[in-house]
């Protein structure tokens, strides 16, 4: 019996920002829809999932005989794409990507470069893995992929990025670095507009110290703005106050203690 082809190495999965998988370099061609969709929900279920929740939720199916030659076909597709019988494992009904398969996307480095974050001996070595971590964070997970699934697993791989860039800030803020700080934050909230409003008030303080306070002042407008259009909300009286303040040409940064804890107080980077 010929034993199934090894996972290549040259396979690699693009998710953030994109949603395309390439081998040596080269998009693949798919021969249906369907099983790049079933590769995508099964790269977001990382421990695996049923055949009956695939259909529910992937394709809206019962896991009726018809269904079941549906889920079947797409599966004999994407094994046959991927290049081994072995891409997509099944242990007592769960169906999952090879753990190679997973290892090789961006996702895995994103996480992998938090984790190394976290466990770093120095803040070189933490700002490295976290640099690494942002390196393949182009954007949100599977762009125009549709589903309760998906949109899951992208506010999942989306905070990761917010916590990477924030554990970058406190880094570059702890060491006095205002415009790196102000930058990294920055990107934070462009991630996610509704990060903890503290992380707007730092961001507001750090663009007053580098930028000016027209630019902190403008922050706060189109926050109040986006709490009032998206949310229906609005800022805490501590954010008003600090933009007042700023409006009256304040730094608050160096007075207030408003700059990013020590290194010892970096926000948790576990998965």
């Amino acid at each position: 019996m010929t034993a199934p082809a090894p996972i290549s190495a040259a396979l690699f999965l693009h998710t953030l920002g994109d949603s395309v998988v390439t081998l040596d370099g080269q998009p693949l061609t798919w021969p249906a829809h369907s099983a790049e969709e079933l590769l995508w929900y099964l790269h977001a279920h990382e421990g695996g999932a049923y055949r009956a929740d695939v259909l529910a939720e992937l394709w809206g199916l019962e896991d009726t005989p018809a269904a079941a030659n549906r889920f079947r076909v797409a599966l004999c597709r994407l094994r046959a794409t991927l290049g081994s019988a072995d891409a997509v494992t099944e242990v007592r009904g769960r169906y999952a990507l090879h753990p190679a398969i997973l290892a090789q996307s961006d996702t895995a480095a994103l996480h992998a470069g938090l984790l190394g974050a976290r466990f770093a001996r120095d803040d070189a070595e933490r700002e490295e893995a976290l640099r690494r971590a942002l390196a393949v964070a182009d954007g949100d997970y599977l762009p125009g992929v549709r589903g309760d699934w998906a949109d899951a697993a992208r506010a999942h791989h989306r905070a990761a990025r917010v916590r990477a860039y924030v554990a970058l800030a406190t880094l570059h803020c702890a060491r006095r670095e205002c415009p790196l700080a102000a930058l990294a934050l920055t990107r934070a909230v462009e991630c996610d507009p509704l990060i903890g409003e503290d992380h707007h008030q730092r961001l507001m303080t750090c663009l007053a110290a580098t930028r000016g306070k027209y630019e902190a002042v403008e922050h706060y407008r189109r926050y109040c703005r986006y709490l009032r259009e998206e949310v229906g909300d609005t800022p805490m009286s501590e954010t008003a106050c600090l933009a007042e303040r700023i409006k009256q040409g304040e730094v608050p940064c160096a007075d207030t203690m408003l700059a990013a804890p020590a290194t010892g107080s970096l926000p948790f980077l576990g998965r």
